[in-house]
């Protein structure tokens, strides 16, 4: 990612805004509990990572035309594109990681970076 000219502008981001921005593309616009549930948090933890995410650009906050009392989470373009290009580093990383590694050490090798990276968006 480094690399990536783009990068300075999202240097505000660290694993833990990186975790809830994934989860709330992958929620596809969760509410605040929603998205608390997902990340296994409270919900006054998740509303101070969203207050943080909406200040930085990342995300929208949206009324629920459901239930106009439950605000909604978005991606903004900027979340879109900060994903967009983390996906591109990631592909790049473990494409490099699977040249360097025999088949099985990789197979090993993901199945331990899907355990680290499962435990490193502590609150």
């Amino acid at each position: 990612m480094k690399d990536n000219t783009n990068f300075d502008q999202f240097s505000d981001i660290n694993i833990s805004s990186l975790s809830y921005l994934q989860e709330i593309g992958r929620l596809e616009n969760p509410a605040i509990s929603e998205l608390a549930r997902a990340m296994d948090v409270k919900k006054p933890s998740a509303s101070a990572m969203v207050k943080k995410l909406v200040t930085g650009g990342y995300v929208e906050v949206f009324r629920s035309d459901e239930d106009r009392r439950v605000y909604r989470v978005k991606l903004s373009e900027k979340g879109i594109d900060f994903l967009a290009m983390t996906k591109t580093a990631d592909d790049v990383f473990f494409d490099r990681i699977e040249d360097i590694l025999e088949k099985s050490e990789f197979k090993e090798f993901s199945k331990l970076w899907e355990k680290i990276s499962s435990n490193l968006c502590g609150d």
